[in-house]
């Protein structure tokens, strides 16, 4: 299969491996997070909250840290990362006691450890695949990571449900402790083990990464619809929270986080299914790809806000699981196509920064919304400004023909 050719690279395999066992991690921390933050507020606002804090550093130093990614030993930084987020994942159950507070402060220690290991791992993967394998390791890349996110959901909700929150805190810790170990082992290309010491400023740096997604008309139009759209898919993933634990769950809090998993679940095996079909259907097209699988996203989240069920909701969730990878990796290729390579790393930072100030008043607003309105308006009204954006997309010719 086109989709496995990547695996031939020895180095490429660690990489994936050690992004496979983090995210298994993850998923089990995401459970556990959401059910502690709600056992403790009993607030939909606070867990739209918490994912707001989660990608708030992004917002932050997100430009700041792909200059230093560019300027620094990739292989270093990545397990640098993980060592750290081993550390504060492993003490969250005990700060979670002294008070919400002190969980919304590591959490965001966390996030922003991540923001170091995310890009130096994106930028990497050009170096260890060949041109022609790229739309295939970014394909196989998610639909790893969905393999993955599934086991963790499963995990994740049995330990919550059986053994408490803390437990799954414990496992995730241990994840990035595998991670870093697999990273220290692997050889990578020798321009990749030299940190960057002459050259632009580190300012001057950031400034060109801003200035070449402003100059480039794919890149830009690119940035921006998809900025855009992440408002609504990122208040999306809060409005189905609340559908979890407040329209389709009952009983003990902890209990609800079966429910939580089974539509975590129904849209991450939709992940897994657009990984593998966009990465069999090649690398043209992937202008039209991107903006018509939004308007698809669009129309779903539309579809599941009016089920009356959970059982009924699940198929449409995972039908916005495969639109999102069939947006989400023509978006990724195209940048990394389309960008200089010599300054990926801040121009990939700046993408991420932009859509992930996004996805914080996304994640704010839709708890807020949740909470007033009910969390089945929300996510209709997150559906169909996501289709009005994929007609602004189609209307735009350097983005649908890239």
């Amino acid at each position: 299969m086109r989709i496995l050719q990547p695996l031939k690279n020895a180095e490429y395999r660690k990489l994936w491996f050690a992004q496979l066992v983090s995210v298994l991690g993850d998923k089990i921390h995401q459970i556990a997070a959401s059910i502690l933050v709600f056992k403790l507020t009993g607030s939909l606002v606070h867990v739209g909250a918490t994912l707001a804090v989660t990608t708030l550093p992004a917002v932050l130093i997100g430009i700041p840290a792909g200059a230093l990614v560019d300027r620094s030993e990739r292989k270093r930084v990545m397990v640098a990362a993980d060592v750290v987020r081993a550390a504060l994942v492993f003490a969250i159950p005990f700060l979670a006691r002294l008070g919400i507070g002190c969980f919304y402060a590591a959490a965001f220690l966390v996030a922003t450890a991540s923001l170091f290991f995310e890009p130096a791992r994106f930028s990497l993967i050009p170096d260890l695949v060949s041109q022609e394998d790229l739309v295939a390791a970014n394909s196989l890349d998610q639909a790893s990571i969905s393999v993955s996110e599934i086991a963790g959901l499963a995990i994740g909700a049995g330990l919550v449900a059986r053994l408490g929150t803390s437990n799954a805190f414990f496992v995730d810790a241990a994840t990035f402790a595998v991670s870093a170990l697999v990273i220290v082992s692997m050889r990578v290309p020798r321009k990749e083990r030299t940190a960057v010491v002459e050259g632009p400023s580190f300012f001057e740096q950031m400034a060109e990464g801003l200035t070449k997604i402003r100059e480039h008309a794919v890149i830009g139009s690119l940035t921006g619809t998809y900025a855009a759209a992440a408002l609504p898919m990122a208040a999306a993933n809060t409005a189905l929270h609340a559908l979890a634990l407040v329209k389709f769950g009952a009983g003990p809090v902890e209990g609800r986080a079966v429910g939580l998993a089974a539509l975590d679940g129904a849209i991450t095996v939709g992940l897994l299914v657009g990984s593998v079909s966009i990465g069999q259907s090649g690398p043209g097209s992937a202008g039209r790809k991107y903006v018509s699988a939004l308007g698809a996203a669009g129309l779903l989240l539309i579809g599941a806000a009016t089920t009356r069920t959970i059982a009924a909701a699940i198929p449409l969730v995972f039908l916005v699981g495969v639109a999102n990878m069939w947006f989400y990796v023509p978006a990724r290729t195209i940048l990394q196509s389309h960008a200089p390579a010599e300054c990926l790393g801040r121009i990939y930072s700046v993408w991420r920064t932009l859509t992930h100030a996004m996805f914080v008043a996304g994640y704010a607003l839709a708890g807020v919304s949740a909470q007033r309105y009910g969390a089945a308006a929300t996510l209709a009204w997150l559906g169909a400004g996501l289709a009005a954006i994929s007609a602004l997309g189609w209307s735009i010719p350097a983005l649908r023909e890239a």
